[in-house]
């Protein structure tokens, strides 16, 4: 997997799109959706793929609920 795939994660209330390593923040949102749609947005604009977790998944390593592939 390559260290530049876009993960939108849960952080707190709010969802986010973060790099592989999970560090990183790429930017945050209200609501699942919007932070999916950007999410998957970046990712084909990058060539990269897009996971979308849930909340019950602790990291972006972790299994993945949705994983896409844009490019």
């Amino acid at each position: 997997m390559a260290a530049g795939d876009i993960h939108t994660v849960p952080r707190g209330d709010r969802w986010a799109n973060v790099f592989e390593d999970g560090e990183r923040l790429i930017v945050s949102a209200g609501t699942k959706e919007t932070a999916a749609r950007m999410g998957r947005e970046l990712a084909r604009l990058r060539g990269v793929r897009h996971v979308i977790h849930e909340r019950d998944e602790p990291t972006p390593s972790s299994a993945r609920s949705h994983d896409l592939v844009h490019g």
